[in-house]
This record gives C-alpha cells, sequence and structure tokens, in this order.
C-alpha cells in the first residue's frame, strides 16, 4: 500500500478506527526513519471533515483531532461543510452528500499539498457489514465484493483486515482516548441495524464467525470480480468502434460494435454495456439491471420499430446495424421509454 516516498494524508474523524490508524502509521514511520518527518517527501498529514450534521458534537470532534494532530506535530487540513444544504442541491441522501464530499476533498487537499496516497481507517467488522448489507439490496458482485483495500492505486485501507475489537484493545493499550460518534447508535440507518442487530442475530444463532465468514466470501468475491473486470476490458476494447467529441460542451460519443452481443454470455454483455455507460456519464448511478436488459434487448431485437432508448441523466442510446451508440445529451431528454414502447 505505501512505498518509499509515499506522502500520507490520513482521514480522521476522531472515532476510534480513524484514530488508531494514525497512530499506527505515526509508529510505523518512526519504526523505519526514526523520524517522522523523513517518512517521505510530504510525511504525514491529518485530514478532517466536519459535516455539520450532530451541531456542537461535530465541533467537538473537529477540536479533538485538530489537538491530536497538534499533539504530534502533524499538518491538519479541515473542511466544514453543510452536508444537508449539499444533499438537498445535489437531490443526493445523506450517506452519498457526505461521501461525495469527503472524497473531493481528500483528491483535492492531496493534490494541493503533494501527498500521494490517502489512508483511510475502514476495518474488517466494516467490510462485513457492507457486504451482508449490500447482499440484502441485492446487489451485483461488484457490491458483495466489499471494501477494496487499495482503491484507484490513491486510496489504502490499512486496517481493512483488522478486526474492530483489536482496534480497541490497541487504544486501550495505548491510553489514547477517541470520540463516539452518537449516530453510530441510531437505528433508522441500515448500517447500524445490520452492525448491532443483525449481526448479533446471526452470531448467536447461526454462527459464531459469521463476520469472518462474510470477508471470506468478499475476498472470494473480489478475486473473481477483478479477473471479470479484466475480461471486460479486453472485450469493451475490441467491441469499442471509436468515440468522438461533440460540439463545444466536449460530451462524449462513444461507438462499439453490435455484433458481439449476439455472441456473448449474457454477463459480459451486461458487464460492456456498462462500461460503456460509464464512460460517457461518468458513473452509474440511477442505471439499473433493467436499463441494460433494455439496452441489450434493443440490440438483439431484429423488428425494433424505434432504435433508441432513453435513460435517466440524459443518456441516449441509440442502435443501427453498423455500431451502438452511447451518449449523454445537453438538454433533458423525454422520459426513459420502455423496451415495450419500442417494439
Amino acid at each position: 500500500m505505501v512505498t518509499s516516498g509515499d506522502a500520507l494524508l490520513v482521514g480522521v474523524s476522531g472515532g476510534a478506527d480513524s484514530v488508531a490508524l494514525l497512530l499506527l502509521l505515526i509508529d510505523i514511520s518512526k519504526y523505519r526513519s526514526g523520524d517522522i518527518s523523513k517518512y517521505s517527501s510530504g510525511g504525514i498529514g491529518v485530514a478532517h471533515i466536519n459535516h455539520s450534521l450532530r451541531g456542537d458534537e461535530s465541533d467537538r470532534d473537529e477540536a479533538f483531532v485538530r489537538n491530536l494532530a497538534r499533539k504530534h506535530n502533524l499538518p491538519f487540513h479541515t473542511l466544514k461543510v453543510d452536508v444537508p444544504a449539499v444533499a438537498v442541491e445535489k437531490r443526493l441522501s445523506f450517506e452519498e452528500a457526505a461521501r461525495d464530499v469527503r472524497y473531493s476533498f481528500y483528491r483535492e487537499t492531496a493534490n494541493l499539498e503533494h501527498y500521494t496516497r490517502v489512508a483511510l481507517g475502514h476495518n474488517s467488522d466494516d467490510n462485513a457489514e457492507l457486504v451482508l448489507m449490500n447482499l440484502l439490496r441485492g446487489s451485483g458482485t461488484r457490491g458483495v465484493a466489499g471494501i477494496p483495500p487499495v482503491r484507484d492505486n490513491w486510496i489504502i485501507r490499512p486496517l481493512i483486515d483488522v478486526s474492530r475489537q483489536e482496534i480497541l484493545e490497541y487504544l486501550r493499550l495505548k491510553q489514547q482516548p477517541y470520540m463516539t460518534d452518537s449516530s453510530n447508535s441510531d437505528t433508522s440507518y441500515l448500517r447500524n441495524r445490520i452492525r448491532h442487530s443483525l449481526i448479533p442475530l446471526l452470531q448467536e444463532e447461526y454462527n459464531p464467525s459469521v463476520t469472518d465468514a462474510l470477508n471470506r466470501f468478499s475476498s472470494i468475491i473480489m478475486d473473481e470480480e477483478s479477473w471479470m473486470e479484466s475480461e471486460t476490458e479486453r472485450l469493451f476494447n475490441s467491441a469499442r468502434l471509436h468515440m468522438d467529441r461533440r460540439g463545444d460542451d466536449q460530451k462524449s460519443e462513444l461507438h462499439l460494435d453490435p455484433q458481439p452481443f449476439t455472441e456473448l454470455h449474457p454477463a459480459l454483455a451486461k458487464r460492456i454495456v456498462r462500461r460503456a455507460i460509464g464512460v460517457v456519464k461518468g458513473d452509474l448511478k440511477r442505471i439499473t439491471l433493467s436499463h441494460i436488459d433494455d439496452i441489450l434487448k434493443l440490440i438483439c431485437s431484429r423488428s425494433a420499430r424505434i432504435r433508441a432508448l432513453h435513460l435517466p441523466d440524459r443518456v441516449l442510446i441509440t442502435i443501427s446495424k453498423q455500431s451502438v451508440c452511447f451518449r449523454q445529451e445537453s438538454e433533458p431528454l423525454r422520459k426513459s421509454a420502455s423496451i415495450a414502447d419500442l417494439l
């Protein structure tokens, strides 16, 4: 996760996991070099986001992390943002808005201050909870693969194989206090209900080591997902005819050869369609399995009167004998059509 010359920006909320991560990285840096300032070109920095979700408690956490950074003579980078307002403005849930804010802040700070990696404190219990939550939601393999230890070559999670109990024991031995987020006990959130109710029930009634089992399952799926992604990329590149930029807005227009879709296994065909949408849209938000199925039905249909399909966020799919075109329009499209309207 870390190589010589890396500079680490550590996301510290004030909770047990992130505080333990920071102390562990400090210990490791001293062990490796004897001087934290020589750990890498930029050393270690602390990043904290005040989400303005819990009033005085949020300000308390910010002050705690600021003092922790000062105690260890580390640079402190902070952002205070009104996440509820962001959620309303962007029409996102609080969780989605908070996540977008966090990762944008980490990337901007890392670029500005020349950090090469961002370290986050997710642990093995977090991973097991996410796998179970996504399984209950009916997610695909990407969802049940869990939390990647390394993401996009700049997000690292050094504690992903460490349990929450081990983290708390480490902090006890270090005599290091930490902050407790009162929202973690709010069972109106699905994640908290899984943590406080479902997993204890599964441990008591079905498998005392259910978190270990979920993490093994996650690891297996993650390996297979990685292989499938490499196959998808290979076939996507072979099917791609060309990609154009259109007009002043520089929107992408991607063209794929329709012929391979009639021969591919449905699992690979769906992945290639998702990959194409991701290229022109930038993400896959609001794109459902039914959208993907509709596109494939339209590609393989020989009797469709209308060879086009509208998707959320102004994504337009048009099909001819020569190509399948994916593009995102600048102006709103009519409401998404169903495949029944096209046949």
